[in-house]
């Protein structure tokens, strides 16, 4: 029975969230669009991009329920997709529901909404999510790129603690000695820290930031990107700084 008891419990917790649009609602002029999950238990951290045409939709605010209580939370537009990050030091209830609601201009209708990332605990968390995002296909393009994807034997590893109040730990792997440069971004793209700016060898490196800027500054809570970039590969990781 204990077995029984203990199998379930892992199965449980392998069961993907479901995150989805609920109801939407008028209220005194402004048109509000609930997200909700069926199963809020162990989350710490949460990153949402919804796609949205903000020539026909002007975006409020990004309002959290008493499910994320406790949870320091920002969101922002870039072009058209809106940007909302939440994290806190402590997990939300075990509960379900309604944990943001979007606050949109009510032109009438409800505006065309497309989830393209949904992650929680920066993926650790399996997650399905509907509607998504299906963009077009990219053009060919026969020129090299400015920036390509890490390539084989490259890799910038997910920050460790995160969330992550005192310090958190970077890791990235080189699969040749090369020039390289690890930096930390705010989310308005703002450089805060650089980390790493040499020749490194061949092999894997960490580093710890304490959430310091250059000027050995503590920052302020909030989502920061570390960019790890060199001779024709780029990768970033979103982290999440909790006071």
């Amino acid at each position: 029975m204990l077995v029984f008891l203990c199998c379930a419990n892992v199965f449980a917790q392998d069961v993907p969230r479901r995150v989805q649009f609920g109801e939407v609602r008028v209220e005194n002029g402004e048109r509000i669009v609930p997200v909700q999950v069926d199963r809020m238990d162990s989350v710490l951290a949460i990153d949402l991009n919804i796609v949205l045409d903000s020539k026909k939709v002007q975006v409020f605010d990004v309002r959290v329920t008493d499910l994320l209580s406790g949870f320091f939370a920002i969101h922002n537009v870039v072009k058209d997709t809106l940007k909302f990050a939440a994290a806190s030091a402590q997990a939300a209830p075990d509960a379900g529901g309604v944990f943001v609601e979007l606050i949109l201009e009510d032109t009438g209708t409800t505006p065309e909404l497309f989830f393209s990332l949904v992650s929680l605990n920066g993926d650790q968390i399996a997650v399905d999510y509907a509607p998504r995002y299906a963009p077009l296909p990219p053009p060919v393009i026969t020129a090299v790129r400015e920036e390509a994807a890490l390539p084989k034997g490259f890799q910038l590893k997910q920050n460790y603690p995160n969330p992550f109040n005192a310090q958190t730990t970077i890791a990235f792997m080189l699969s040749e000695t090369t020039l390289v440069e690890l930096i930390i971004y705010n989310a308005s793209g703002q450089v805060v820290r650089t980390l790493v700016q040499g020749r490194k060898a061949t092999g894997e490196h960490k580093l710890v930031w304490d959430g310091t800027n250059g000027r050995g500054k503590r920052v302020s809570s909030g989502r920061y990107v570390a960019k790890l970039k060199g001779a024709g590969f780029v990768g970033e990781i979103g982290m999440v700084l909790v006071e």
